[in-house]
């Protein structure tokens, strides 16, 4: 059976808060800071099973995530090992065909800086996040890039960066959110420029 590649988002070392947002929201096996980590979207949805099933035989890794959506499915592969998990990934090239050439390149859908928060807006970011608080008057920025499973590289590349807050992230589905916070202007700027390279922008 044919599919497609979506994506394909390599991470070489998991930060710290994007590793226990993962542990946090994650199906299976969580993972801890400094983890090498991939994520493939791919359509039609139930691929994934396969695709998963062929990299845990292949090589010493765990999954995270197994999710099967209307149209995409997305999962998850971490280990200590950067080459072992290059290793599953080159077990989930081989069953779909492709090479991670293949992928669909990331697209900004949006993207945005919005300084000094307002504390009713605050309030309302809180109700939908998934890590930190965000408090009145401080910076946030937010991106939106499809295929959705892009938002880990801009999220992870984001806190290497700079000491941002993480927010929320959304990667399932259409398109991927996330929002990251901090006092510093600066700082913020700084992340945000390191998200949007992450995604090509």
């Amino acid at each position: 059976m044919t599919a497609e590649l979506r994506a394909w988002v390599e991470i070489d070392s998991m930060q710290p808060q994007w590793a226990a947002y993962v542990a946090q929201t994650c199906q299976g096996d969580p993972p801890h800071a400094g983890m090498a980590q991939l994520y493939v979207e791919v359509a039609p949805a139930s691929r994934v099973f396969a695709l998963v099933n062929a990299a845990v035989k292949h090589a010493r890794v765990r999954s995270a995530l197994q999710v099967v959506e209307r149209q995409y499915g997305t999962l998850e592969l971490h280990g200590s090992d950067p080459s072992v998990v290059r290793q599953a990934g080159a077990a989930v090239l081989e069953l779909l065909g492709a090479t991670p050439a293949d992928r669909e390149p990331p697209q900004v859908v949006s993207h945005e800086v919005v300084t000094r928060v307002d504390p009713n807006q605050a309030q309302l970011v809180n109700r939908m996040r998934v890590a930190n608080l965000l408090l009145q008057d401080e910076t946030m920025f937010l991106v939106e890039v499809t295929p959705a499973a892009y938002t880990a590289a801009a999220a992870n590349a984001a806190e290497k960066q700079a000491p941002i807050k993480l927010v929320y992230a959304a990667m399932l589905g259409a398109t991927g959110r996330l929002i990251m916070a901090h006092r510093s202007p600066e700082v913020v700027n700084e992340a945000y420029l390191a998200a949007l390279a992450a995604v090509g922008a």
